[in-house]
């Protein structure tokens, strides 16, 4: 992992920027929670009818966590990712770091044609140190600070024209978000102080309608039910050892559950 001030960043970014400035609306990334404080960068495509699969040279994305934080890459759609750090103190905003994550290809790369509607893997990462407190985010290509800070926009170098050519152009809009699903994961979804309560289990999950709390040795106090991104959408305070998610729309939750001065936390898939 690369650590450089924020000047040396532009100039190592500068020329990822400019292979990228044309703009398609082909791609979009997003967010995908593995669990343990790992996670995957993904590449959704568009809506589209095309059967031919998208040849990826290169491509690269900003992403923003707590300040202090690190994180490592674990795995990448080549296999050759490198991370370049900078300090949020450097851009105004001391209580975040960030990082420049980029790849070049040795070989062009072929994901799924986009009328699949397949998101492909392209980068995982691990957050280190378990942080209880703040949120890592992909960073918007509207957002204030890529405007102000260009190079760190996100885009991906491409083919997505089936006519006997390779010709590489950037297919994530520059103008807009650049992104879709989750963006932001809020670490405050896994903040469990005190005590906490073990060989207890959900099931079914992923679940459909009603799910049930099972190894209970003593009786809950409160359910809460979050969102990805760390929003509270709903509480429970009776008859606890069920809940119902027919009403939720797919995705994933976390439910967090009480007993007395003890609590746990589980990942909820709603299908």
């Amino acid at each position: 992992m690369k650590k450089i001030t924020l000047p040396t960043l532009l100039l190592v970014a500068f020329c990822f920027f400019l292979s990228a400035a044309k703009a398609q609306n082909g791609y979009t990334y997003t967010l995908v929670d593995n669990g343990s404080y790992n996670f995957t960068i993904s590449a959704v495509p568009s809506t589209s009818t095309s059967n031919f699969g998208t040849s990826v040279q290169s491509y690269g994305f900003a992403i923003l966590v707590p300040d202090g934080i690190t994180v490592s890459i674990t795995s990448s759609l080549g296999n050759g990712a490198s991370t370049t750090f900078f300090n949020g103190t450097d851009i105004g905003q001391p209580t975040v770091d960030g990082y420049l994550i980029t790849e070049t290809l040795g070989s062009p790369m072929t994901l799924p044609a986009p009328s699949s509607g397949i998101m492909s893997p392209i980068v995982t990462i691990q957050i280190n140190g378990s942080p209880v407190s703040g949120t890592f985010s992909i960073l918007a290509n509207d957002s204030v600070l890529a405007n102000t800070i260009t190079p760190l926009k996100s885009f991906m170098q491409a083919d997505m024209i089936d006519d006997a050519m390779a010709a590489f152009t950037n297919v994530i809009n520059s103008n807009t978000s650049g992104l879709s699903g989750v963006t932001t994961f809020d670490f405050n979804t896994l903040s469990t102080p005190g005590k906490e309560l073990t060989g207890v289990s959900i099931y079914p999950n992923p679940a459909k309608n009603i799910v049930n709390i099972k190894g209970l040795d003593t009786s809950l106090t409160a359910l809460e039910i979050y969102n990805s991104i760390g929003q509270l959408i709903a509480t429970k305070n009776n008859d606890l050892n069920t809940f119902n998610v027919s009403k939720l729309k797919s995705g994933v939750y976390f439910v967090k559950i009480y007993a007395g001065d003890t609590q746990k936390t589980f990942k909820l898939i709603k299908q």
